[in-house]
Order: C-alpha cells, then sequence, then structure tokens
C-alpha cells in the first residue's frame, strides 16, 4: 500500500491541467489517497498532504511562481513546496519571500557541493549521524551531543566547521526523506534524537557556545522547515531548563511541540525510542544493539 504514496505526490505535484477530465482524475486520486491515508498509521503522512481547497489554490499559485526560479526538479513538487506555505501559515507572500531567502542561502553557502566535501575528521569529533530509519522507513539523526567539546571547538576557531557538518546532515537527512518516497515509502519527515549523557554549563552553556545553538536553531527554522515528526533529548540534566529558556525565542511553537525530554531514566526514555525505532537501528547510547564501525 505504501508503495503507492509516491505516486500519488508525483500525480499532485506535475498536474496543471484544467479539463474536466483531469479535474475528475485529480478528485479520483484524492478519493484513494484519502482511504489509503486512513487505513496506515501514519498520522505525519495525513498532516503533510492534507490541505482545503483554499489551501490548494495558494499551493499552485505558490508552485507557478516558484517553478522558474527553483534550481531543482525536486523543488517543484507540491510535498516540497508545502512546507513552506505551512511555516508560514499560507501566506504566499511571506512564504515566497521565505523559500527566496532560503535558495540564496543555499546558493551562497554553496550547499549543493557540501556531499563532497570530507567531513571523516569532523564526525569523529562531533559524533552526529543519520544512518537510521525508524519502523516506518524515515530516517532518524543520532546526536551524542553530551560529547561535543563545543566550548573548546569556539575556542580553536573549529565552530563554523562544526556548524557547517550539521548543516550538511541536516540536508542528507532531507534528501533521505525524498529517497524515501521514491522507494514508495510514507515518509515525509524525519526524527532527531539527542543524547546529552556528559553535558555540563562549562562545556556547553558558555555564552559563544549558547549563540553556537541559536545559530544552528536558526539555520534549522530557515532552512529545513516542517522536516521533522520528533526531537527526542535523553539523559537531560536537571539544568538543562535552563538553557532551554534561553533558546526559547529561536524556536517555532510548532518546534517546541515536537520536543520531548527525558532525564536519566534509562527504561524510560529506552521504552519511548523503541516504541517507533527497531533496536537494531539505535547504538548502546540510545538503547540500542546496532555497532557501528567507523
Amino acid at each position: 500500500m505504501y508503495r503507492l504514496f509516491p505516486l500519488f505526490i508525483s500525480f499532485f505535484s506535475v498536474s496543471r491541467m484544467n479539463t474536466s477530465r483531469n479535474c475528475s482524475l485529480k478528485l479520483l486520486a484524492t478519493v484513494i489517497l484519502i482511504v489509503l491515508i486512513s487505513k496506515c498509521e501514519c498520522t505525519i503522512v495525513e498532516e503533510d498532504l492534507k490541505i482545503t481547497q483554499s489551501q490548494k489554490e495558494t499551493l499552485d499559485k505558490f508552485r507557478a511562481r516558484m517553478s522558474p526560479i527553483v534550481p531543482h526538479a525536486y523543488m517543484r513538487d507540491n510535498i516540497y513546496l508545502i512546507r513552506w506555505l505551512r511555516a508560514k501559515n499560507f501566506n504566499l507572500k511571506d512564504a515566497e519571500l521565505f523559500l527566496r531567502e532560503n535558495l540564496k542561502w543555499r546558493k551562497s553557502t554553496g550547499m549543493d557541493k557540501i556531499h563532497s566535501e570530507d567531513y571523516s575528521k569532523a564526525v569523529l569529533e562531533f559524533p552526529i549521524y543519520v544512518d537510521a530509519v525508524d519502523k516506518n522507513g524515515a530516517p532518524v539523526i543520532t546526536c551524542l551531543l553530551g560529547v561535543h567539546d563545543i566550548r573548546q571547538a569556539h575556542l580553536t576557531g573549529r565552530a563554523p566547521m562544526f556548524l557547517r557538518f550539521v548543516d550538511k546532515i541536516m540536508d542528507e537527512a532531507e534528501m533521505k526523506v525524498r529517497n524515501a518516497q521514491l522507494e514508495g515509502k510514507n515518509v515525509t519527515r524525519f526524527q532527531f534524537v539527542i543524547n546529552l549523557d556528559g553535558f555540563n554549563l562549562v562545556q556547553h552553556g558558555c555564552p559563544n557556545c549558547v549563540v553556537g545553538t541559536l545559530s544552528f536553531l536558526s539555520s534549522y527554522e530557515n532552512h529545513f522547515p516542517w522536516l521533522t515528526d520528533k526531537i527526542v533529548i535523553i539523559n537531560a540534566p536537571p539544568n538543562i531548563q535552563a538553557i532551554l529558556q534561553a533558546l526559547r525565542s529561536a524556536i517555532t511553537d510548532r518546534t517546541r511541540r515536537q520536543i520531548k525530554i527525558f532525564g536519566t531514566d534509562k527504561n524510560e526514555w529506552q521504552k519511548y525510542l523503541l516504541s517507533f525505532i527497531d533496536k537494531d537501528q539505535l547504538t548502546e547510547d540510545f538503547g540500542g544493539t546496532l555497532v557501528r564501525h567507523n
């Protein structure tokens, strides 16, 4: 059943026809898609694909405006464009400006070439991976943030490299979402799991550290909107609330609703993670059995 989702996504993405026959086809496809969604457990897909008639008209206008200027074919797909509209509550003008700014950023930072850059040393110092999937086939980012010496990275001038590495991971996760759709999986977002074991205010809560985290959050909100399903933080120390309060203004209400924080009770957070990610997809640090060979 899930292999039919990309077919309908593609149908709505390329459909620009106005004949009564094609309108009937679109109506039939809509009915079938609703039936498929109702029979699967993935409410994420329903939330991402379900739109009103008014929103569909706005989406059509948005596609017409953006299609001539986006550099890649996937950026003309409705499943991509709708994220930018949702981030701006379907305000056409705001969404257009939002996406245009993102295109400028991608060009100025060379994002299309980032995956050809060598980050083999970066992943050893800043262990962030996107090599797992959840039970629906969605990518899973795992981050051992507690072992990052963020303060030292700032003192030695390596912070920009670290932030670019994180952008690379986020972009890779987005690519894997698109690849999963092409493989027939009902995937529109990825999961993000952060382990704070080893966190301390000196290495992670210094003023420069907070500024760096704000830079990451700004990049996430502005360049990868509506791409995460769950953001799970495990092994959070009691003083994490002070840091989160400082970061609160940098994230949207939607992102705040996605964040779920667990303390150091492994039984509690492991049970939650394994409810949507298989054990063999997670390393021991995240309650799994995966052995990663770097």
